[in-house]
């Protein structure tokens, strides 16, 4: 999409990357290309500045996961993809890439979308059917063995380009340059089944034991009894079968809402009461959700609604899912924006709660 985003600047410049990347907290990857039998090498940060100072002119590039979690004017770029759910978006990665630098040719599990911000990347894609997916092995990166660009595209700054899961790419920097990931979740089929099967049957399942029903002598004592399956199976598909509506609405917004381990909220120090917030805004104090608050929601009609934050589950009367509506879409909340609805009590009391869990700040 040439020119998509025209007035796109970035908000970092390539120092302040690579000071996000000496941060504990901050998910960062060196990739280096050399010449010989093992041409790639990646390196994990933390990192020191010293790292920075050592590296070659040319054919490295820097990666920075999740730096819309720390940085508010990267986390507003996400207003822009709002045409998808907020809960499949996963986060902004950003690469700064010196001349010729890459991570290979790959693939993606997932969607994304790369803005071009800074400088000129060349992308060789393989658009066609059946590509060949093996990766190199032994190697801490899915760097493809063959690769066969069918078109190529030379992306400028304010450029955006859509790749979909699985179709093999290889960006390489003209120069020095930065670009944005913008890259959505995708959870494994398998991965949801074995969390939702989890999470059913702790709930759902009886806690009792397994019982013969009528147990008789058999001929040949090891053989298992088709009546057993039957029995065994019976009790297993009925107890998950009948996990639905409100359980599996509390799963799915709880899984889709977990953050990585490095991403994690942690509850407010200190005191604060219902009325100490609702004093707080009352007179012109604002809530600021923090960069890794995570936050869904699902509308009840007969039954309560249900927000979910960083794999937590709150519910409120369905009468006031527009509340939810406005905590989700805004980061930021005022006085304007809250006013009427901290007149009541479970509005009131949620966003006690979330502020208490570590979801927000209190600001003046």
């Amino acid at each position: 999409m040439r020119g998509a985003l025209p007035e796109f600047r970035s908000p970092l410049n390539p120092e302040e990357l690579a000071g996000l990347a000496c941060e504990p907290e901050v998910e960062s990857r060196l990739v280096l290309e050399h010449d010989g039998d093992h041409p790639w090498e990646v390196r994990h940060g933390p990192f020191e500045d010293a790292d920075f100072s050592e590296l070659p002119d040319s054919h490295w590039t820097l990666l920075v996961q999740d730096v819309d979690k720390f940085d508010p004017q990267v986390l507003a770029l996400l207003d822009t993809f709002r045409f998808i759910p907020d809960w499949r978006v996963d986060d902004i990665m950003i690469s700064y890439a010196a001349d010729a630098g890459s991570v290979g040719p790959h693939v993606d599990d997932y969607d994304v979308f790369l803005i071009q911000a800074a400088g000129k990347r060349r992308w060789r894609i393989d658009p066609g059917p059946d590509p060949d997916l093996t990766s190199i092995p032994d190697l801490d990166l899915r760097i493809l063995q063959r690769f066969e660009a069918r078109e190529e595209q030379i992306m400028e700054p304010g450029d955006v380009l859509y790749l979909p899961p699985g179709i093999p790419h290889w960006g390489i920097a003209e120069g020095s340059c930065l670009t944005f990931s913008v890259g959505f979740r995708a959870a494994a089929w398998r991965e949801l089944a074995a969390s939702w099967c989890d999470f059913a049957a702790e709930r759902q399942l009886s806690i009792g034991r397994f019982r013969d029903q009528a147990l008789t002598p058999q001929n040949d004592s090891a053989e298992i009894l088709p009546e057993v399956f039957d029995q065994v199976c019976e009790v297993l598909t009925q107890g998950l079968r009948d996990a639905s509506g409100r359980l599996l609405r509390e799963w799915f917004g709880r899984f889709v809402t977990e953050q990585k381990e490095n991403l994690q909220v942690f509850p407010t120090d200190g005191p604060l009461t219902p009325e100490n917030l609702r004093s707080h805004i009352a007179n012109g104090g604002t809530l600021l959700r923090r960069g890794v608050s995570r936050m869904a929601f699902s509308r009840g009609e007969d039954v309560e609604s249900l927000l979910y934050a960083n794999g937590d589950v709150y519910a409120i009367k369905s009468e006031n899912s527009d509340f939810l509506v406005l905590i989700t879409r805004e980061r930021n909340l005022s006085r304007d924006m809250l006013e009427k609805w901290l007149e009541r009590t479970d509005c009131l009391d949620l966003l006690h709660h979330l502020y208490i869990d570590g979801n927000y700040e209190l600001a003046i």
